[in-house]
This record gives C-alpha cells, sequence and structure tokens, in this order.
C-alpha cells in the first residue's frame, strides 16, 4: 500500500514538475498568487452547492431502490465522503467512506455499496454524453479535423454498451451474484432495472447529472475570471469531461498532476498561455479542498455516535 502510494505521490509530483519546467514560473506565480479573493470565495460556494446538487441525486436514489436514509442523512455521508477523499487521497476513497457509514444506519454492505455505484452510474452516463459537446468544442481548436466524429463515434459506442447492460442486468446479476467480488454488482444492476423503469425519476436523476457539469463549468470559468483570463464558458463545458475522466484515472494522488496536464494541454490550444491554464487547475484544486475541509468539518461536528472518525479510518477497507 505505501508503495502504492508512494508511486501516485510520485506520478502527481514528476506531471506537475514537468509542467512547472515548460512554464514561465514567475508568469505563474503571477497569476496563481493575486486572484480576485471575492471570486475564489465564490468558487468555495459553487462547489459546496455542487455537493448539495450530488447529495440530492444520491437520495433519489437511495430511495429510489428502497433504502431508509434521510436526505440529511445523505448530505452529511457525502461530505464526509468527500472530506476523507481530500485528507487521505492516498488510502481512502470517498466512495469507499459512503459505503461503511451507510452501512452503520443498518444497511447491508451490498446495498450500500449499490447505491454508491448507481450513483456512479448516473454521473458515467452523463459524462459521457457530455462528451458529446466536448468533441463539438474542442474539435473547433484541435488540429485534427477529424477528431469531432472519433469523438461521437467512441462516445454513441459506449452508450450502445451501457444500453445493452442495462437491459441485460438481470441476467448478468444472475450469473454473477454467486461470486463473492460480484455480489455488489449484482445489486447494483438489479436496483439500476427497478430505478430506470420509474422513468420520471431516472430524467431527474440525469438531469441532476448534467446540472452538476454545467455548475461545476461555472465554477472552473469563475476560477479564470478570478485570475483576469477570458474564455468562453462552453469551451470550459466541453473540456471539463475530459479532464474528470483523467482525474478518475487511479495513477496520481487525487488527480493533482492529470488534471493541471489536461487543463494546460486543451486550453493552449484555444491560445491561453500555460502559465494560465495551469494557475487555474491549482486555484479549482485548492478550492475543491477547501470546501471538502468545511464539508468534514460539518461532518464532524454533527455526526451521531455510531460515525466516529477513528472507526473511519481504522476500520475502512484500503483502497488498492
Amino acid at each position: 500500500m505505501r508503495l502504492r502510494l508512494f508511486l501516485k505521490l510520485a506520478v502527481s509530483l514528476c506531471l506537475i514538475g514537468s509542467l512547472f519546467y515548460h512554464v514561465d514560473f514567475s508568469r505563474l506565480l503571477s497569476a496563481a498568487l493575486s486572484p480576485s479573493l471575492p471570486l475564489l470565495a465564490a468558487v468555495v460556494g459553487i462547489v459546496i452547492l455542487q455537493f448539495c446538487i450530488g447529495a440530492t441525486r444520491w437520495f433519489l436514489l437511495i430511495r429510489g431502490t428502497g433504502v431508509p436514509l434521510s436526505p440529511w442523512q445523505t448530505f452529511r455521508i457525502l461530505l464526509a465522503g468527500m472530506f476523507f477523499n481530500q485528507a487521505l487521497p492516498g488510502s481512502l476513497s470517498a466512495d469507499t467512506v459512503r459505503i461503511w457509514l451507510v452501512s452503520r444506519h443498518g444497511l447491508p454492505l451490498s446495498r450500500a455499496a449499490s447505491t454508491v455505484l448507481l450513483d456512479r452510474t448516473a454521473g458515467l452516463v452523463s459524462i459521457l454524453t457530455m462528451l458529446v459537446v466536448t468533441s463539438v468544442t474542442v474539435a473547433k481548436v484541435a488540429p485534427d479535423p477529424n477528431l469531432e466524429t472519433v469523438a461521437i463515434l467512441v462516445v454513441g459506442g459506449a452508450m450502445v454498451l451501457l444500453a445493452m447492460g442495462l437491459s441485460s442486468a438481470d441476467w448478468i446479476a444472475d450469473m454473477i451474484e454467486d461470486h463473492r467480488f460480484g455480489r455488489p454488482f449484482a445489486a447494483m444492476l438489479r436496483d439500476s432495472r427497478v430505478l430506470w423503469r420509474a422513468g420520471y425519476r431516472s430524467a431527474i436523476i440525469i438531469g441532476l447529472s448534467y446540472l452538476l457539469h454545467v455548475i461545476s463549468a461555472l465554477g472552473l470559468w469563475v476560477v479564470f475570471r478570478s485570475i483576469s483570463v477570458e474564455v468562453d464558458f462552453l469551451m470550459v463545458l466541453g473540456a471539463l469531461p475530459l479532464v474528470i475522466l483523467g482525474t478518475l484515472l487511479p495513477i496520481s494522488v487525487g488527480g493533482w498532476g492529470v488534471r493541471e496536464g489536461l487543463m494546460v494541454g486543451i486550453f493552449v490550444m484555444t491560445g491561453m498561455a500555460p502559465e494560465h491554464a495551469l494557475a487555474a487547475s491549482i486555484l479549482w484544486g485548492l478550492s475543491v479542498i477547501v470546501a471538502a475541509s468545511l464539508g468534514g468539518l460539518l461532518w464532524v461536528l454533527s455526526r451521531p455516535g455510531t460515525e466516529r472518525v477513528g472507526d473511519v479510518v481504522a476500520t475502512l477497507p484500503q483502497r488498492p
């Protein structure tokens, strides 16, 4: 485990160090150290708003599968997950924390895992479809004119595979539920079939997923504005799914380094100075840390006796 954490840390440091080496460091410091503080405070507020919307989506998923958690419990547990994800990125994941804390409210681990995996699936569906926006906006400034067609084909294929998987959910669940590691996924697949039959609930959940991306793009756009960089909002909205997908790769600490590299690579194609793209990415990441820390403080102050901080650290399984 320590070796994996060391390797992730090394990847993050190498990527960020490489970016620092290839930019004008004095110009980067000038942009990163002189942002508009009111606008950065607004970014932190936008991130907290994302947490609220994410908790609402997760609550709808939970209620749709018959899990008895209140909106306040759902929100608190999500805040705890986000906090531990930022505080201990090498050993705990937000999803693991959420699964364990939901189980502390009397739900079997398999059902708890099902609700979190469904939440992730809803987010992935929205990211894949948002990549269509990415293909249109990024392709306008990309050197390869075929990028838009390729992106649409990739996204379309992924959506077809996802639809086939949902339509065969019960059959796949029957195949894997007898295996130890397949039980949580079998429960998720069955829950997904129940959920997607409720069309109105599915529409709201997917709508909230899209809203999350729009709000996230707004936060990043405000970060750019805080360092006096003009950038088209649609370009930010289009680039964000690529950045999010990149940070999901388990090769760095909290996505640091990967996020910065993608931000620089994408926005430099629009004519933006690499120092400005890098500064915006760093400030965005720091804003998320501040928002997650505030959320963690709220969780600590409001947690019941069954949700002790020491128990979370000592009992949760380690993330590979």
